[in-house]
């Protein structure tokens, strides 16, 4: 089997790097969002957990509650995704290399 030309691992090379220019760097804002998220999830919970509440909730605290929620609904989605991203990045940077 011929080896690859000089031309082909050259326009290899550039279609991998235009690849995670489009592809995965648009994306790396979910890495700070996640985190983001997870810190807002968990002091919430915290907040909710061990502090000392009246019987009654207001207004703010109904809201506070429900974001908290939202966030914890969001936490799953967003591992899912920044591990996808993760990994995709990973194995184009892999391919790049070669």
């Amino acid at each position: 089997m011929n080896k690859p030309t000089k031309r082909w691992k050259c326009l290899r090379s550039t279609v991998l790097e235009r690849a995670q220019r489009i592809a995965i760097e648009p994306l790396e804002a979910l890495y700070s969002i996640h985190v983001a998220v997870c810190a807002y999830y968990v002091i919430g919970f915290l907040r909710f957990r061990f502090l000392d509440h009246s019987e009654t909730f207001t207004l703010i605290e109904t809201m506070q509650v429900v974001s908290v929620a939202i966030a914890g609904l969001l936490v799953p989605v967003l591992t899912g995704s920044v591990l996808t991203l993760h990994f995709a990045s990973r194995k184009l940077q892999n391919l790049a290399n070669e």
